[in-house]
């Protein structure tokens, strides 16, 4: 019996030997990784330690970047303002002067026109009538004689009284004005007409229709065009005249039993549009006929939105 209790006792101890061991290396195991878990909770911990100051600090520079900006902007706000303010002010000095200077023509217009009646009623009998010939800017070669009664003052003219008696006769400004801005609007009008309505004569019936047509067109795209004949095909040129704007549109013939035909588009210029542009428009484009709907909305979508 003591033999077979040694027996067990020794397997006894060496199966808790080997337990003991076991255990041992298990928490040894366990204790380095809990060692590394905390060293990378650390470094991770001082890392996003570094990583919120540096965060911080980019905060308040942008903070103070825009503080910046806005104090900036603030002072180009006032200073256009008082720009603003003074151009208003101008702008009212000017009117109220040309108001005051408009009631004193009229002032001296009335004035002379009562002095000049009493006047020739002097020097001239009534219904004596005499030629003065006028002449006009443009055409020069021509005289148009008009005929003035001596007794009938009008507004065309200004009657200026000298002490010794004689009466001076001069062309007011009004009609001046006046005669001018006809000369202008006839030119302004030929040059629109210009190549469509130029050869209505020579042309017939038709050529008065398609000058309607291209006049309601240029109403309704808001550009002038006008057509030129190149080697490479038809050019539509295209102009906007409030902005300078212009481009040219060229008719890509194909041959029979290809693709539709297609248009160049080639900017001329950009002009108030330098700077807003969209790509688009700075560059050579080649579209079919069937996106003309298209081009010409985004063309007018441009030029609503920066006039």
């Amino acid at each position: 019996m003591e033999g077979l209790y040694s027996k067990l006792y020794d397997k006894y101890t060496k199966l808790k030997t080997r337990k003991d061991s076991e255990l041992d290396r298990y928490n040894h195991d366990q204790e380095v990784k809990f060692v590394n878990y905390v060293s990378a909770a650390e470094e991770l911990i001082e890392y996003l330690r570094s990583e919120n100051v540096r965060l911080q600090t980019q905060i308040q520079d942008l903070a103070n970047e825009v503080t910046s900006i806005r104090s900036d902007k603030e002072g180009k706000c006032v200073q256009y303002q008082k720009l603003l303010n003074e151009e208003t002010e101008k702008t009212k000095q000017l009117f109220e002067e040309v108001e005051r200077l408009r009631k004193l023509q009229e002032e001296g217009l009335s004035c002379s026109t009562k002095g000049g009646n009493n006047e020739n009623e002097q020097l001239e009998s009534p219904g004596d009538a005499y030629l003065e010939p006028r002449y006009t800017s443009n055409d020069s070669a021509r005289k148009r004689p008009c005929i003035r009664h001596a007794g009938a003052q009008t507004d065309e003219e200004r009657v200026t009284s000298y002490p010794s008696g004689h009466v001076e006769l001069s062309v007011g400004t009004e009609i001046e004005r006046d005669s001018r801005r006809g000369l202008l609007s006839d030119v302004d009008q030929n040059i629109q007409q210009g190549n469509c309505c130029g050869s209505i004569a020579s042309s017939g019936d038709s050529m008065t229709a398609n000058c309607l047509f291209q006049i309601l067109v240029e109403f309704l795209v808001g550009m002038k065009f006008a057509f030129i004949t190149k080697t490479e095909g038809l050019c539509l040129s295209a102009l906007h005249q409030s902005s300078g704007y212009s481009f040219s549109l060229t008719w890509l013939s194909k041959a029979a039993g290809e693709e539709p035909a297609e248009l160049l588009y080639h900017v001329l210029s950009l002009g108030t549009f330098e700077r807003v542009a969209p790509e688009w428009m700075r560059e050579d484009l080649i579209f079919s006929t069937s996106m003309c709907p298209v081009f010409f909305k985004r063309v007018s979508l441009v030029i609503g939105l920066h006039l």
